[in-house]
């Protein structure tokens, strides 16, 4: 059976290049509209991967209070040049601390290796060696992404750390508890 042709002869096949210009233009449109969402999508995923290892630093530091059946102290330095140091002395400045032998210092994170992040305000934490749980009432760490979103970790008074979004909603993650105090009673 022989193939059947058009009327005109030959069988059209393929794109004229008006289709494909159209194609490219949606195209381009909808990766331009793509972008800032991937952008604000990555600055997220910062953001959490920083106050997710904040808070297995903190499980960490616990961990070394019980082993080591002495206080182990996190301290920060905020600013845009950020960082904190685990140890089993509160360290003066964490972006010129090494571990020495005798040091007690265990570990050092510094904001130069998460970009985009910044690290707004920090109080200073201390795990008990003997029950684990904090030393000092309060213990928190405030960080914010380049786009503006804030996440807190929060230690309780049995040395666990919490994360919460302090203002404005960030999604996966819970809003931080309103605290109110009472005066003039």
């Amino acid at each position: 059976m022989a193939p059947r042709r058009s009327a005109c002869g030959n069988a059209a096949s393929g794109f004229t290049l008006l289709e494909l210009a159209i194609a490219l233009a949606i195209t381009a449109i909808l990766a331009a509209m793509a972008v800032p969402t991937f952008s604000s999508l990555v600055a997220r995923q910062r953001l959490h991967a920083v106050v997710e290892h904040l808070r297995a630093d903190i499980a960490l530091a616990r961990q070394e209070a019980g082993r080591r059946a002495q206080p182990v102290h996190l301290v920060f330095q905020p600013g845009s040049r950020w960082c904190y140091a685990i140890g089993t002395r509160p360290v003066g400045d964490c972006l010129l601390a090494t571990a020495t032998p005798g040091s007690g210092l265990i570990k050092v994170v510094r904001g130069s290796d998460q970009p985009g992040v910044q690290l707004l305000l920090a109080t200073p934490m201390t795990l008990d060696g003997r029950t684990g749980g904090s030393l000092r009432a309060g213990g928190l760490a405030r960080f914010a992404s380049a786009e503006g979103q804030q996440l807190q970790v929060r230690l309780s008074a049995l040395g666990h750390a919490s994360v919460c979004a302090p203002s404005a909603a960030v999604a996966g993650t819970p809003p931080c508890p309103v605290t109110f105090t009472v005066t003039g009673l």
